[in-house]
This record gives C-alpha cells, sequence and structure tokens, in this order.
C-alpha cells in the first residue's frame, strides 16, 4: 500500500502538530518546554506535607507529578471534529483543523521551509524533544500495576470514586497546574505562557484518578522519542517498557472494571462510559493498532529493497520526525501482542457499559448517531489492499462496529511476513465473537474468508516448495510458526461453529446472552460463503493425501524442503473432519452444495478423455469423494436424501454466469460417488436411491442432469442387477422406463414434424455438437452464442449426448433390469425410442452426421438382443434398401455390419427375401416406358447392398447360396457395356475372396479371370485407340463406341466416370489377389503370369522360344503401364507417375476410391511391373516372395508369427475393402 502523504506547514509548526511533546522526569524534575530549547526550572518542589489520604491515592499523586505531559481530556489529537480525511484536505500554506492557531514563540522560518509528508496513521504520535528519565517513571507506573494486582476490587472502586479535587493539597494544585500547562503546551503555545483563568479552574475539578491514570497510560503508550534526539538504545529501551507497562496496567485495569461493571447499578456503567469516551481510549487504542500494522509493513518493504531512501533523507517522511527503531527491533509484535490483549478487555468492557441499542435505533442510548456503520454493514468482505487511511472513527460506536477494527485485522492477517503473530488475531476474534453484536455477519464473513486465503495462500506455497506444482505463489509467507495451518484451521472451525451450530451446545450461550437475529444473520452469512470455505479446505485436503499417499519417495520430499511445517497431517485430518462432521448434520444440503461448486471448480485441464458424455471426474473431483465418505456423519443414504434436498431446492450460492447450473455438478459429483461406495451399502440405501430417482424425474432438470440421472441408475443396475422384492424390481422398471423416455425426448429434441396432420419427423437444419463431454457446457455455450443471431431456428444442443448416451447404456440396463418373462414390455418403450431414431438416420447431410453415428451405434447394440428385434427389424431393413444407405461416414460402417448380420442371421426368411429382390430385379426384361439407366441401377444398387451383407457375414456363413449368387453374377456380366453393374460385380468378387473358402470358390475363377482379362483389354484398346487418334486424327475407331473416347455410345461424362469406375474396381481385385496368401487362393497361382511378370527358371524354354522366332507373352501389367507411360509423355499435366508406391506384404496398393483418368493407375501399374520384373533379374527366392516373405524369419515360432501377421493383414485389407462400399460422404 502506497503510504498517504500529508502536506504540512513549517517544521516548527508540525512538531506540535504532529505530537506536541514534553519532557518528563520524576517529581523532582525540570519540566522542558515544548520545543526543548529553553531550560528553566519550574520550580523545584518536594512532596510537601502528606496529607491526609488513602495510601493509593497519595501514590497516585507522585505518579500526577511525575508525568506531566497532559492536555485537556477532550484530546486535541482526537477532538471529535478531526477525521483522517481532514489530513488530506490540508493544501499549501492551509492550517488542518488539528493545528492550533498559535505556534509557540521564536522557531518560524521565513523562509519556505521544507514541508513534511506524514502518513496520517501517525497522526496520534506524541515526541519527546530531549530525554527523560524511563526507569523511575517506569518504578512509580510499576507501583500502581502492582496495586492492581495486589488489591484489584478495592484499588478500582477507590480511583472510580475518588475525585483529585477531593481535598486542598499543595500537590494536587500542583497537578491540577501541571496538567493546564501541559495541555495549553499541546495547542502548540509556550509551557511558561500564563494559564487563562477558565482554562484549569474547572477542567480537572471534577477529575477522577481513574480518568488520570487512563490518559497518562494512553500517553505514554503513543508517546515516542523524536529523531532529533539523540538517545541511545537503553533509553530506546526504557520507553518502550514504558509503553508495555503502559499497556498492562490498562489491561488488568479494564478486565477488573469488567467484573466490577457487572456487580454495580447502572449509574456506574454509564460513568464508566462517560470516561471511556472523553479519555478516547478506543480511538487511541485503535490507531496504536493500525500504525503497529503499518509500521510493520513499511520496515518489511524496506527489507525488501523498496524504501524511499531519498524521502526519508530530504526529511519528507514520518521516520524524519519520529524516531520508530525501537518498533524496527521486533517489527512491533512485542507491542502488537499487548495491544490485543488490551483491546480484547476493552472490548469485553464496552460490551457491559455500553447501552444497548433500543429496537429500531441503531446507536446506542447516549451516544452520537450511528451513520457510520450502515455504510459498511452490508458489505460482506473487506478488501485488505483497501487504504488505511480511509477510515475515521465513529463516535458512539462499539469497538467491533469500527471500520477500523475490522480493518485492522484484516490487514493484519493479509500480512504475509507477520505470520508469527496470526494466531493471536485469530485468538481476539474467537475470544470476542460473543461481544460482536449486530456487526457479527460482516466480521465472521470477512475474517472467514481471510483465513480461507490465507489457507490457499500457505498451501499453494508448500505445493512450490515441495515441488509438487512450479508455479510460484506471489504471498509467499515468512517466519512460520510450526502450528499455523492447524492453528488457522481451528480458527476458522471455531468461528463456522459459533455461528452455525445450535446455540444451546455453544460456550458463548453461558459466557453472555447473543441476539439471535444477529446470531442468524451470521449463520447467513457464513453459509453464503460455505463454497469458499469448502474449497480452501478441500485444498488442504489434497495436499495431505499428496503427501500420505506412498507414490511420493522419501527422498523426494526430504530434497524439497519447504518453510512450512505441516506437523502430523493425521491432526490436521483429523481437524478438518471436526470442521465438517457438525456442519454436515447441522446443514446437510448447504454442504452438498458448497461440495457441488468445488466439484466444478475442480474441473480437468484442457485434454480431458473424449467422447463421453457423463464427463470423466479428474483426480482432485475425486478426493472431494473420498472426503465426503471421510466424514461420519454422511452415510450412503444420508448422501442421497442430501442431495435429493439439494436438487429439489439448490441453496443459492455466487457463482458466475458460465458455470453449470448446481444440479448438474451435484450430480457429477453424486455419479462418482455411486462409482465409489462398495455394493453393500448401495443395496442398503435402495429406498433413498429410489425416491431420489422419482424426485429427479419429476423436477424437470437442465439435460446433463438427466443423463447424469440415467448413468446413476446405470451404475446401480451394473453393480446390484437382481432385487429380491418383486416390488422393489416392478418400482425400478417403472422409474426405468420413466427416464430412459425422458432422455429419448431430450434425443428427438431436434426433430420436427414434416406437416402439422403426420407424425412424420425430420432433422431441423441446425448445427450440431460432437460428444466431449468435458468441454460440453463450453461447446453449448459457443453454440448458444451462435445461434442467438440466427433466430429463426433454435437448436437442440443436447439432442447429440442423449443419442450417445443411450448408445452406451440402453441395450445392457434394459437387459438386465427386465427379466426373461418381462421382454415383451421393453418393445412399447423401444418403439418409442425407434421413432426418435429413424428420422436421423434417414438424414445424411454432414450437419446431421453426430446424430447420424450416435443412433448407429445405438441401433447396433440393440441389434444385439434378439427380443428387440420387433421394435427395429422392419426400418432397419427399409433403411438399408435406400437408394443413399452408404453415404455414411467410415466410422459407421462397422455398426452397420453388426446390424445386417444381427438382421439376417435371427431369422431365415429377410436373407432369402433380399436374394429373391436381386433375382426379381434382373429377370424382369427392360420394358419399353422404363428408364434403363434408372433400372440398371436398381441392379447395381441391390447387388452391392447383397455383397455388403456377405461381406457382414462370418466365414462361409451363406456358401450353401453360393451357387445362387454366382448365377446373380453371372447373369449381371451378361449384359454388356453396362460398367456400373459389372464395377459392383468385381466388388463382389473381392468381398467373396474374403468371405468364402478358397475350395468352394473353383468353379468361380474362371468367370472372375475372363472378366478381368476384358476390362484389361478395354483398357489397353482405349489407350491404343487414343494413340492411333493422335496419329491418324480419324474421327472414331470402330470397335471402342462404348468407351470414352468417342463414338456415339455412352458418351459423357456421366458415363466416363462410370468405366474408369470399371477399371479402378477390375484393378482393385488384381490388387487383393497378389496382397493375399498363396495359400488362401490357390487357383489364382495358375493364372498369375497372365497380369505380372513371372520369374522362370526354365532358360531352354526361352532359347526354344529365341530360336522359333516367337514373339514373347507380355503380362498384362507391363503392357498398360508402357501405354499409359506414353500417354503421360503427351499429356503432361495429368503426370501421376510422381506418386510412387510402396510395396509391403501384406497390404493393398490400390488406396484410391474414385479415380479421375486413367493416368492415376500409372503409378500401380508401374509398382507392380517393376517389383516383379525386379524378381526375374534376380532369379533368386522362392517365386512368389514379394507377396508372401513378410519381415519375419523366425526359426522359432515361424508359424505363430506368421498367423499373426496375416491375420493383422487382412484386418487392414478388410478395411480398405469396407470403405469401397461408401459413397458421397469423405471416407478418409
Amino acid at each position: 500500500m502506497e503510504p498517504f502523504s500529508v502536506t504540512v506547514n513549517p517544521l516548527s509548526d508540525s512538531l506540535s502538530l504532529l505530537s506536541p511533546l514534553v519532557r518528563r522526569r520524576s517529581h523532582s524534575s525540570t519540566q522542558i518546554s515544548l520545543k526543548g530549547k529553553i531550560m528553566e526550572r519550574l520550580a523545584e518542589r518536594s512532596p510537601g506535607a502528606k496529607p491526609k489520604v488513602k495510601k493509593s491515592k497519595k501514590k497516585e499523586e507522585r505518579q500526577r507529578q511525575t508525568p506531566v505531559e497532559r492536555s485537556k481530556q477532550s484530546g486535541i489529537f482526537f477532538g471529535d471534529s478531526l477525521d483522517l480525511e481532514n489530513w488530506y484536505s490540508c493544501g499549501e500554506g492551509e492550517v488542518s483543523e488539528i493545528e492550533s492557531d498559535a505556534g509557540s514563540p521564536g522557531e518560524r522560518c521565513a523562509a519556505s521551509p521544507p514541508r513534511v509528508n506524514v502518513h496520517p496513521l501517525y497522526q496520534h504520535v506524541l515526541l519527546y524533544l530531549q530525554l527523560y528519565d524511563s526507569s523511575r517513571t517506569l518504578h512509580a507506573l510499576s507501583c500502581i500495576a502492582a496495586m492492581l494486582q495486589a488489591t484489584p476490587t478495592s484499588f478500582v472502586g477507590a480511583i472510580s470514586t475518588t475525585s483529585i479535587n477531593n481535598t486542598y493539597t499543595p500537590q494536587l494544585s500542583l497537578l491540577q497546574n501541571l496538567l493546564a500547562r501541559h495541555r495549553i503546551s499541546v495547542m502548540g503555545k509556550d509551557f511558561y505562557c500564563p494559564i487563562p483563568q477558565d482554562s484549569h479552574s474547572h477542567s480537572f475539578r471534577s477529575a477522577m484518578f481513574i480518568e488520570i491514570i487512563i490518559s497518562l497510560c494512553l500517553y505514554f503508550l503513543r508517546s515516542y522519542y523524536c529523531v532529533h534526539v539523540v538517545a541511545t538504545p537503553q533509553d530506546l529501551a526504557g520507553n518502550r517498557s514504558m509503553q508495555l507497562t503502559s499497556i498492562e496496567v490498562l489491561t488488568v485495569l479494564f478486565s477488573e472494571l469488567s467484573k466490577v461493571t457487572e456487580a454495580s447499578a447502572k449509574g456506574f456503567a454509564s460513568f464508566i462510559c462517560d470516561v471511556l469516551s472523553k479519555c478516547k481510549v478506543q480511538k487511541v487504542v485503535l490507531h496504536c493498532l493500525l500504525s503497529s500494522i503499518f509500521s510493520a509493513q513499511k520496515w518489511h518493504q524496506q527489507r525488501v529493497g523498496r524504501a524511499n531512501v531519498s524521502a526519508v533523507e530530504e526529511g519528507l517522511s514520518e521516520d524524519s520526525v519520529i524516531n520508530l527503531s525501537e518498533d524496527h527491533m521486533d517489527n512491533c509484535s512485542g507491542l502488537q501482542s499487548q495491544l490485543l490483549r488490551l483491546l480484547q478487555s476493552l472490548v469485553v468492557l464496552e460490551h457491559r457499559v455500553l447501552v444497548p441499542a433500543e429496537e429500531g435505533g441503531d446507536a446506542p442510548i447516549g451516544s452520537g448517531p450511528g451513520a457510520g456503520f450502515e455504510l459498511l454493514g452490508e458489505v460482506d468482505h473487506v478488501n485488505p489492499q483497501q487504504p488505511m487511511t480511509s477510515l475515521q472513527y465513529l463516535h458512539g460506536q462499539p469497538i467491533t462496529a469500527q471500520g477500523m477494527f475490522l480493518c485492522a485485522v484484516i490487514r493484519a492477517l493479509h500480512q504475509h511476513y507477520t505470520c508469527k503473530m496470526h494466531p493471536q488475531w485469530i485468538s481476539l476474534i474467537t475470544a470476542t465473537l460473543p461481544y460482536m453484536g449486530r456487526v457479527l455477519r460482516r466480521v465472521v464473513a470477512s475474517v472467514t474468508l481471510q483465513l480461507c486465503r490465507n489457507l490457499d495462500n500457505l498451501v499453494q506455497q508448500y505445493r512450490y516448495e515441495t515441488g509438487l506444482s512450479n508455479t510460484r505463489p506471489q504471498w509467499m509467507a515468512l517466519c512460520i510458526p510450526p502450528d499455523l495451518i492447524l492453528t488457522m484451521l481451528e480458527g476458522v472451525t471455531t468461528i463456522i461453529h459459533y455461528c452455525l451450530l445450535d446455540p444451546s451446545s455453544q460456550y458463548h450461550q453461558l459466557q453472555v446472552g447473543v441476539d439471535q437475529k444477529h446470531l442468524a444473520e451470521a449463520r447467513s452469512g457464513i453459509l453464503s460463503i460455505l463454497h469458499t470455505i469448502m474449497s480452501s479446505v478441500t485444498l488442504l485436503w489434497s495436499v495431505l493425501y499428496l503427501v500420505d499417499s506412498s507414490e511420493r519417495p522419501a527422498a523426494a520430499s526430504a530434497s524439497s524442503s519447504s518453510n512450512i511445517n505441516l506437523g502430523s497431517t493425521k491432526n490436521l485430518r483429523q481437524q478438518i473432519l471436526e470442521l465438517l462432521g457438525p456442519i454436515s448434520m447441522n446443514h446437510g444440503p448447504h454442504f452438498m452444495a458448497a461440495i457441488a461448486y468445488v466439484w466444478n471448480e475442480r474441473k480437468a485441464g484442457k485434454n480431458p478423455v473424449r467422447n463421453k458424455v457423463i464427463p470423466t471426474p479428474s483426480e482432485e473431483q475425486l478426493l472431494l469423494v473420498e472426503l465426503v465418505r471421510s466424514v461420519s456423519a454422511m452415510r450412503t443414504e444420508t448422501v442421497m436424501q442430501t442431495v435429493k434436498e439439494v436438487l429439489k431446492q439448490p441453496p443459492a450460492i455466487a457463482k458466475e454466469k458460465k458455470h453449470l447450473s448446481l444440479e448438474v455438478c451435484m450430480l457429477q459429483f453424486f455419479y462418482a460417488y455411486v462409482q465409489r461406495i462398495p455394493v453393500s451399502s448401495l443395496v442398503d440405501s435402495w429406498p433413498s436411491l429410489l425416491a431420489l430417482l422419482k424426485e429427479s424425474i419429476q423436477l424437470g432438470l437442465p439435460s446433463p442432469g438427466q443423463f447424469l440421472i440415467l448413468g446413476v441408475l446405470n451404475e446401480f443396475i451394473l453393480k446390484n442387477p437382481n432385487l429380491e422384492n418383486k416390488k422393489d424390481q416392478r418400482e425400478l422398471q417403472d422409474v426405468t422406463h420413466k427416464i430412459v423416455e425422458a432422455v429419448g425426448t431430450i434425443a428427438g429434441s431436434s426433430l420436427e414434424q414434416t406437416t402439422w396432420l403426420r407424425r412424420n419427423l425430420e432433422v431441423k437444419a441446425s448445427p450440431q455438437i460432437v460428444v466431449d463431454g468435458a468441454s460440453l457446457e463450453a461447446d453449448v455455450e459457443d453454440l448458444m452464442l451462435t445461434v442467438m443471431d440466427a433466430s429463426s431456428f433454435t437448436p437442440s444442443v443436447y439432442s447429440v449426448h442423449a443419442l450417445t448416451l443411450l448408445a452406451e447404456v440402453l441395450a445392457h440396463l434394459l437387459d438386465m433390469v427386465f427379466y426373461s418373462d418381462e421382454k415383451e414390455r421393453v418393445i412399447p418403450l423401444l418403439v418409442n425410442i425407434m421413432h426418435y431414431v429413424v428420422p436421423y438416420l434417414r438424414n445424411h447431410s454432414a450437419h446431421n452426421a453426430p446424430s447420424y453415428r450416435a443412433c448407429i451405434q445405438l441401433l447396433s447394440s440393440l441389434s444385439g438382443y434378439q427380443y428387440t428385434r420387433r421394435a427395429w427389424k422392419k426400418e432397419a431393413f427399409d433403411l438399408f434398401m435406400d437408394h443413399t444407405f452408404f453415404q455414411m461416414d467410415s466410422s459407421c460402417i462397422s455398426h452397420w455390419r453388426a446390424i445386417i448380420d444381427h438382421l439376417m442371421t435371427h431369422d431365415k426368411t429377410t436373407f432369402r427375401d433380399l436374394m429373391t429382390r436381386v433375382a426379381v430385379a434382373q429377370s424382369s426384361s427392360l420394358n419399353l416406358f422404363s428408364n434403363r439407366d434408372a433400372e440398371l441401377e436398381q441392379r447395381a444398387m441391390l447387388l452391392k447392398r447383397l455383397a455388403f451383407t456377405i461381406y457382414s457375414s462370418e466365414v462361409d456363413q451363406y456358401q450353401k447360396y453360393l451357387p445362387d449368387i454366382q448365377e446373380r453374377l453371372v447373369e449381371s456380366l451378361r449384359l454388356p457395356q453396362v460398367p456400373i453393374l459389372h464395377a459392383q460385380v468385381f466388388l463382389f468378387f473381392r468381398v467373396l475372396l474374403l468371405r468364402m473358402s478358397p475350395q468352394h470358390l473353383t468353379s468361380l475363377w474362371p468367370t472372375m479371370i475372363t472378366e478381368l482379362v476384358q476390362v484389361f483389354l478395354l483398357m489397353e484398346q482405349e489407350l491404343t485407340a487414343d494413340e492411333d487418334i493422335s496419329r491418324t486424327s480419324a474421327p472414331s475407331v470402330a470397335g471402342l463406341e462404348t468407351t470414352y473416347s468417342g463414338g456415339n455410345g455412352f458418351s459423357t461424362s456421366y458415363n466416363s466416370q462410370r468405366w474408369l469406375n470399371l477399371y479402378l474396381s477390375a484393378c482393385k481385385l488384381l490388387d487383393l489377389a497378389l496382397a493375399l496368401p498363396p495359400e488362401s487362393l490357390p487357383q489364382f497361382q495358375m493364372y498369375r503370369w497372365a497380369f505380372i511378370p513371372e520369374a522362370s527358371d526354365d532358360s531352354g524354354l526361352e532359347g526354344r522360344r529365341q530360336g522359333t522366332h516367337q514373339r514373347e507373352f507380355k503380362p498384362y501389367v507391363v503392357r498398360l503401364a508402357k501405354l499409359l507411360r506414353k500417354r503421360v509423355k503427351k499429356n503432361p499435366e495429368d503426370d501421376c507417375s510422381g506418386r510412387t508406391l510402396t510395396w509391403e506384404p501384406g497390404h493393398l496398393l490400390l488406396t484410391l476410391y474414385v479415380i479421375r483418368s486413367m493416368e492415376q493407375l500409372l503409378p500401380f501399374f508401374n509398382m507392380l511391373s517393376q517389383v516383379f520384373s525386379s524378381k526375374v533379374s534376380s532369379r533368386s527366392g522362392p517365386v512368389h516372395s514379394p507377396a508372401f516373405s513378410p519381415a519375419f524369419q523366425v526359426k522359432d515360432g515361424k508359424l505363430e508369427s506368421q498367423k499373426a501377421f496375416w491375420s493383422r493383414a487382412r484386418q487392414n485389407i478388410e478395411e480398405m475393402v469396407e470403405k469401397d462400399f461408401l459413397e458421397g460422404l469423405i471416407k478418409t
């Protein structure tokens, strides 16, 4: 905090302003004037004849003569009209209200004098301008202290009832004279100037000895040496002893007065109240306390090198006037410690003597208006950075209601360099709780928040110092007492329990009557910040867990030492549970709501587990579950009942708008809790869980809350599938039905009716969110923001999540909840769910992809249970037959494989029905009025679906249908020049190679080879024709009308693309045949030579061929590669030869799904001719070495590793073939 500077007048005046200083000596002393320059003797007087008064009074008279520094009781420095603000308003040349009109003689400077900037917190300080004999004064003061301690009651009674005007003696006369002189010297006049007649004749006449003692002690308490006085360390120590003894006298005196007042009549209390008010006791003590806090801050800043040295040298701060080095010695801690004891006794005394306010009146009787408090009253927390100078003392208000008091407490607790003082501040607050009155709420809330902040800071510091965290906290505590954390926890416990627990069980009920209204306010205040308290406590709990966990080796913890000593972690854990136990018993819903709030705070960072509707809890969140399980009051049943109450009526918690709702956080916690409790506890508390589930259905929770309810139900079923009681089982079924329906409704919320009359649904044209549980809220918010602009439609942001969750849990859940004889009851529920699912599956647009993916998973999981078949069979078959069926994401096709497999396998008729459709489509002769293209497309579509059905089955599952299938394929091949149909036949061939055993395919090989040769010939003709056309510029080549190179056949670009698809499909068949192991395709090995160069050892045959000038046969791959290379040279823009392929055994070379020109096949042909040619030239190794020598030549276990290799290779091949079925959407 920046010190506030105050501009005052010349130094001569400033000394009288700041604290006129008077030299004090013992009763035969010489009195020195204000400036300490004129050293004249006033009059040396002996004590004179002993008057006939009590011994105690005699002692006091002596004491009266001793410290003659005295001012009028109204206190110039604490005049009613003086506020700290007045210090700011003193402009240049002005005189503050605190200054007197007249200065002392002889010290004014004519020239422009130096100006002094003094922090307003030092306005109460009085200065000694010369040394004084502290030992003699200390002796006299010690005598008073001794009398107080020896016979407190009679001594207090005597001084309270005896006036200094009791008898006229020379000593008393002198005492009054001295008091009057010092009053005028404090006002800035000369000590020796004539005393105005009205000044002392009445001011002190009625004063009681108690007033004089209190005033004197307060003066000693705030007196310091001036910087210009050369004081030895002994002098400074003597002055410090005087201050401490004064505080001790006042503390004992006030404590005794509290007892006496309680037993006395009302008049005495009112008299003491007046005395305190006249002497400005509370104001002085608060100022001393605040300045001690400020001094500590200043010394710390100097230590860390931020002192304003130049200002000190130029005489521009309080350090240039007041000698504060005695405070510097112990950082003010000694003085502050005693001041806290004094303040505590003063608070108790004040409580006894201040007349309590009447109902409806804020200010205590006899005091000024209580205006200041209301300004501060409703604020729940004081900012520790608030400038302390902005506070003013409010007359007539109790200390606890003063802003200065609360500011002092918060500021002191905020200082990390005075940690050793914190326990004493905490004990001050806990001891004065019963005396707080109407400020109880404000004080407990502010102090608790500050203590929680300190606790957080200490924990962060410990984590940093022991290497658990890399972030250095800004707040690093110094000089930490060994049990500081435990002390703070105990302090927080005391404060919170005082406010929250039933007063009858509280100690304060016995001590002092506490207003229940104030207590109720404080209770609501604490409950409103319970989440912050819980946050700090759980942070500490997590550190204790880390320290206790065996994962951290002892060596690591030893090497990284910390200034903070945690002490026994067991004790700290115990203290935490002592704090939380009673709260959870008496304020369960608030306790659980605070847990929910902290749960939300402890969310995992940026990289959560993906694709979870219900987010996976972080480690820190799981520690919350452990903490709740450790609180003995929170049994499983109690937790469930409390969670239900929180859901019904969530307590108000101050939280930012962006947080998820409290109910959702509560349920996330509860879900994790249910996952981690023993099965026995869960089963025992079934009635409570059932009540919670029933209640949740009716509450209309946010969608994520409903997902969690379904998750909790699912957890229960997984842990305890069978309930013994039939009534319980029936109730479980009912509640399951309702929860699933509710989630189903959310799933359908992105659908809308096509027309208002029909019940057909379709997907709304709105964006959908990809499921990612941890950033669910953020996704939803982002989407809502984008949609706010386009107000024409409102998306349902949670439909995808609902579908995903149903896909994960529904099938298994229903199977467990409904027994085998009750499965019929499931069908109506599933029919309703399918009503929402099918419209998503009909929509193949990109924006619907997330929903499509979730629905297909749901259908896939349901199809695994035969009893569900009635609910989805018809819809699934219709979707399969839809012409857009294969327009989907590659991640969905595996789910469709499972569905189609279940659809065809669970009864015999569906596959026959499909076969019949294919047969009928082929047998129906082309009729004149039908569109030929459409009919051919229909045939190709059915053939592709039959291929997909075979592909979805097990190996040889449909072997008995192979003759029928072969017939269908041959019929399709009979139609000439139908590339769209023939391309599907080649895909079918590939499926059969993967799904039928080699021995069953023997009869099909001649057809396959013939068709393959036909397509390669077509390609060769087309490439040759291109060459001829370019050579002869002929308009057409007779035999090639069917290709896209010219002629009057199918010459549009649409059809040319179909031919390219056919070429690609044929090449892929060859690619697959070469990639599979030879033992699985024995027949193909006889035809390989036609397609690829073969290695041969029969050199004689070659010789004979050369001898007879026979032309050597060149395989198709070599021929096509050569032709394509020529074509590429002519059309460099089509050059794809730069795209090289790599040969890997067991891997397919062709991974393209579509080609736009034949040149794209060149790398494939190049690769095949090179790989196999190189083998020819090397003439080594087995014939089929490139395809069948995977890189595992292990002698032992060779077969096993080969088997594993081919298993993996086959899986990769199947994935590639699977993607060839897809249309439309990107297949990567």
